[in-house]
């Protein structure tokens, strides 16, 4: 007999991770299953050691460790959890149900699907620099490996975002100097991280863009330009991180009928999406009032659930009804 879940969330990220853990806590049955070889989605695979602020109850808390936090929390529950688990087929049987079937021949079965697959599939953008591939692993890199290697070092970020503002603030505590640059004076990362930025000894580039990377075997310095004016400036560096954005893919979710806005898939104010029976939450949702975060992605995934515990229940309860009713001996008429 095959076992059908309630819901299977389709990535196990911390929003995908900790609706898995909600589910069993609305009684229903749950499975998590993730592309990755790990769990944690985007926040292991691209900023394992970086700094998190927006989690309520954490100060701060790092990315593995609230990752780590997350696995704890769903595993108590004996959740499966399917890492390796890359979904090529999702496929609604005739009894209702979905099927979803990974590269490797393994399947699940849910009546319900939640997606929670972050960006979808990413790649780090890369900067329009000539030579700078050579640069990747001798001091330049797009994600961070180890912070360690960051530690002492004069450290360049490039970009305007999150993931640049935040890194800027890590290295600033490990660094003796550090220096961001951005294309705009128009920052579109967290405002709170750019005001922590500004308090440190962090030096601020606006209106700047990288010309060159200076080196031979090793990073040494790099070249900047001052849009506006044209001002040349050489900075002495040892480590550049590129933190330009992310090209997102959807990968299979693109084939299945979804309705997709700014490469995301679209969802009403109950997370629904246009395919019947799915939801989308986090990041890879574009609903009413979206904000990238992740306490408000926590938030989805309780507007999520709490909307299929009640069909589910419903349906339980008017199936339990009418199977006592057949039962009930009628006088004939």
């Amino acid at each position: 007999m095959k076992k059908i879940y309630d819901v299977v969330t389709v990535g196990a990220g911390p929003i995908g991770l900790f609706a898995s853990f909600c589910a069993v806590d609305k009684k229903l049955t749950a499975a998590v299953v993730d592309a990755l070889p790990y769990v944690g989605g985007q926040l292991t695979a691209l900023y394992p050691q970086k700094f998190i602020f927006d989690v309520a109850g954490f100060p701060k808390v790092t990315a593995s460790e609230l990752v780590d936090q997350l696995f704890r929390q769903v595993t108590q529950h004996e959740v499966p959890v399917l890492v390796n688990f890359k979904v090529v087929e999702m496929v609604r049987e005739p009894d209702g149900e979905y099927k979803l079937t990974a590269e490797d021949g393994r399947y699940v079965h849910a009546k319900y699907v939640l997606i929670a697959a972050g960006a979808g599939m990413i790649s780090p953008r890369k900067l329009e620099l000539e030579d700078s591939d050579q640069f990747i692993g001798k001091g330049f890199e797009y994600v961070v490996k180890n912070v360690e290697d960051y530690r002492d070092k004069r450290v360049l970020v490039i970009g305007g975002g999150d993931t640049a503002l935040d890194w800027a603030n890590f290295f600033t505590a490990m660094s003796p100097e550090v220096t961001l640059i951005h294309r705009s004076t128009k920052f579109v990362g967290f405002e709170g991280s750019l005001k922590r930025l500004q308090k440190t000894t962090c030096r601020i580039f606006t209106d700047t863009k990288i010309l060159a990377i200076k080196g031979d075997k090793q990073v040494t310095g790099a070249t900047v330009s001052n849009i506006k004016d044209g001002t040349v400036t050489e900075l002495a560096v040892d480590r550049i991180l590129g933190c330009i954005g992310f090209t997102p893919k959807l990968g299979f979710l693109k084939d299945h009928g979804f309705e997709i806005a700014d490469g995301s898939i679209r969802a009403d104010k109950f997370m629904r999406t246009s395919v019947e029976n799915i939801y989308a939450i986090g990041d890879i949702s574009n609903h009413p009032g979206r904000i990238k975060l992740i306490s408000t992605g926590f938030g989805n995934v309780q507007i999520a659930l709490n909307h299929i515990a009640s069909l589910i229940h419903e349906t339980s309860e008017d199936e339990t009804l009418a199977s006592l009713e057949s039962k009930v001996d009628r006088p004939e008429l």
